[in-house]
């Protein structure tokens, strides 16, 4: 598995650390990851997205085989996660009962965690993974 370099994941942080999309300003339709043209209508004019911190899930999977660096971390839950008008496929975390968390329209959250880690170089990588909602608390 190839590692990323420092400087490579520091140009791409805010991708990674606030899950930033892109907007196109001709078709104005949001996309992620971010490129430097709209994949649908090749425009180069974007401004940056910032989606909500909740979504819902559109689809999820559960791998149970997973290649070397992420063993002990089976199975990983995957779900294609809707946040406002941006689609992103996200890692699942905090999941405990897959049967009441995970379905089609469940809410989820977004948070900071761990990725991975490069034993040779001793960094660790962080990002973004959903988790499902807690419930809003109301004040009254």
């Amino acid at each position: 598995m190839e590692s990323l370099s420092i400087s490579r994941f520091w140009r791409y942080r805010r991708a990674h650390y606030r899950l930033t999309g892109k907007k196109c300003l001709r078709c104005e339709r949001v996309f992620y990851p971010p490129k430097r043209s709209c994949p649908y209508c090749g425009s180069m004019d974007l401004e940056d997205y910032d989606p909500p911190e909740r979504g819902e899930i559109i689809a999820w999977t559960k791998l149970y085989e997973t290649g070397t660096p992420y063993t002990p971390y089976r199975p990983i839950y995957l779900a294609l996660v809707k946040l406002g008008d941006m689609t992103a496929l996200l890692q699942l975390t905090d999941v405990t009962d897959e049967k009441k968390q995970l379905r089609k329209g469940a809410p989820v959250e977004l948070v900071f965690r761990r990725i991975k880690e490069d034993g040779s170089h001793g960094l660790i990588y962080y990002g973004i993974k959903a988790r499902p909602a807690q419930p809003i608390e109301t004040q009254e």
